[in-house]
């Protein structure tokens, strides 16, 4: 494996542009999708959006603290019934971070229709999970727009008063030697962060960029 490949494979960047206000990240996710999607065959809409919401919880979950956990959900009525993800924070200071995923759907009713149109109605939620003896934090947004960075953007302006916007590619790529295919997802998340805080200290995730990005295997429920 080459220096240039260990430096991108499941990697997480932050950035600041400071006279604008704005900070988000770059990641690109490649064996912790790779570990997720290869154990199932997913159809190719229910594939895409359990990538999506790789992504979306390994760019959120950067932003709560040591050993939280952060879980995503998706539920509605359509053929595809749920999507959780679970981002497990590291234990310590430049420790790995863990993501498991999972989707539950009917094989039968998956058309041949874009990936988000398989949703139908449904919710949009988000969890942090402080530890024990604490309360676990929820917030729940319907369904928005047409794609899970619409979710989740709505999620944000709705829940949390914070204007953000999420770009999300996922696609596959063949390693050098053909041997196999990888998953590689990458996410973009330019997020305008106001001065004041819209959440209380008590409930705010507190952001810490240094996380490692997820590596190895991936688990899921």
């Amino acid at each position: 494996m080459t220096i240039g490949k260990l430096a991108w494979d499941d990697t997480v960047l932050p950035f600041q542009l400071d006279h604008a206000d704005i900070r988000g990240r770059v990641a690109r996710l490649d064996g912790v999708l790779d570990g997720i999607l290869k154990q199932h065959d997913y159809p190719d809409a229910v594939e895409t959006l359990i990538a999506e919401m790789a992504l979306l919880t390994a760019l959120i979950g950067q932003t709560v603290k040591l050993r939280w956990k952060l879980s995503l959900q998706v539920q509605t009525r359509g053929a595809l019934r749920m999507i959780a993800t679970d981002y497990f924070a590291p234990e310590e200071e430049g420790g790995a971070a863990r993501i498991r995923a999972y989707a539950s759907f009917d094989r039968d009713q998956i058309t041949e229709a874009p990936a988000f149109e398989q949703l139908q109605e449904g919710y949009f939620a988000i969890l942090i999970d402080q530890g024990r003896g604490t309360t676990p934090y929820q917030g729940i947004t319907p369904l928005a727009g047409s794609s899970l960075a619409d979710c989740a953007q709505a999620y944000f302006a709705q829940s949390e008063q914070i204007a953000t916007r999420f770009a999300l590619n996922y696609g596959k790529a063949m390693e050098a030697d053909g041997d196999r295919e990888l998953a590689r997802g990458r996410y973009h998340d330019p997020a305008h962060r106001p001065r004041r805080p819209s959440l209380s200290p008590k409930d705010r995730p507190q952001h810490r960029g240094r996380h490692p990005a997820p590596r190895g295997p991936a688990r899921r429920r």
